[in-house]
């Protein structure tokens, strides 16, 4: 039959995780928490997208280098 308490812990914990799932992290939360949530996960994505930019840039920089060499290997 089971603990009827962790039943009940186990249909919120469902429930939380698809609100979450549904309308993103930390809606289930009360309001001042999900502020802090919210910006929480603002700051990462904004981190992740410099951090991606400056992937690309390195990359892009790697593939020009790459090509160079390539052309100087073709001229000797």
């Amino acid at each position: 039959m089971g603990n009827p308490a962790s039943v009940k812990r186990k249909a919120t914990e469902k429930r939380r995780k698809k609100y979450e799932a549904r309308l993103g992290p930390g809606v289930y939360l009360p309001k001042a928490e999900r502020e802090k949530v919210n910006a929480a996960v603002a700051e990462r994505e904004a981190a992740d997208k410099v951090r991606k930019a400056a992937y690309k840039v390195e990359k892009a920089a790697a593939a020009t280098k790459a090509k160079e060499a390539k052309a100087q290997e073709k001229k000797v």
